[in-house]
């Protein structure tokens, strides 16, 4: 088990994190590029994050590490310094934000401070409440019981809501590379939404020849 994962394309700068983290007591495991998410340990702490991954962008890698690790925290690294970065950052999920040439001392107590951090992830939409800690939902205040992999697909429409979201992106994001087709989805869509829109009000809207969104 790991604390933290560094997910960066610049290799000696991954390395000398790890390499500094370890002389205060924090385990670092590096990956490079997108694919190192597939590798993160679901109960990782913290993932360092690079906003600009080659043919990637972190921003869009946000919801996919909080789906598989939901207690992760994670923090951007970035070489943007414009506050409209920033702030997208944190809209898209990102915990920490900080941006190049940085300190040492104060990246790693911005892990220590993420990874002591006791608040509960708690948030409200129309009448939901997500609690990603917990993985429940709660609407008007009755647990709607979604199962492991319900939740995950949940999380992840919920995390881009308001956007048109492909099904092979999502299937991709929420099961990973496999053998999961459009009826494994469809499936899953279905039996959540029997839930979630039982009574009254619809959140997955049907975009059709494209996929999903969430409103």
């Amino acid at each position: 088990m790991y604390d933290v994962a560094i997910i960066d394309d610049e290799r000696e700068l991954a390395i000398t994190i790890e390499k500094y983290f370890s002389m205060f007591g924090l385990s670092a495991k590096v990956g490079y590029g997108a694919e190192a998410i597939g590798e993160l340990e679901e109960d990782i702490k913290v993932v360092l994050l690079d906003v600009n991954l080659g043919m990637s962008c972190g921003f869009d890698l946000i919801a996919q590490i909080k789906i598989k690790c939901p207690h992760a925290k994670v923090l951007l690294i970035s070489a943007r310094s414009e506050e409209r970065d920033m702030i997208k950052g944190y809209y898209m999920g990102a915990d920490d934000y900080i941006t190049k040439p940085f300190s040492l001392k104060v990246l790693l107590l911005k892990v220590r401070n993420l990874i002591s951090s006791t608040s509960v992830a708690v948030e409200t939409y129309r009448d939901l409440q997500v609690d990603v800690n917990a993985m429940t939902v709660k609407k008007d205040g009755e647990i709607i019981k979604l199962k492991n992999m319900e939740f995950k697909l949940f999380y992840y429409l919920f995390c881009n809501r308001g956007k048109v979201l492909d099904k092979d992106d999502i299937i991709r994001a929420v099961w990973g590379e496999g053998y999961y087709t459009d009826n494994t989805l469809n499936v899953h869509i279905r039996r959540i939404r029997e839930k979630l829109e039982k009574n009254h009000g619809q959140y997955i809207e049907t975009v059709w020849g494209i996929g999903y969104k969430f409103e």
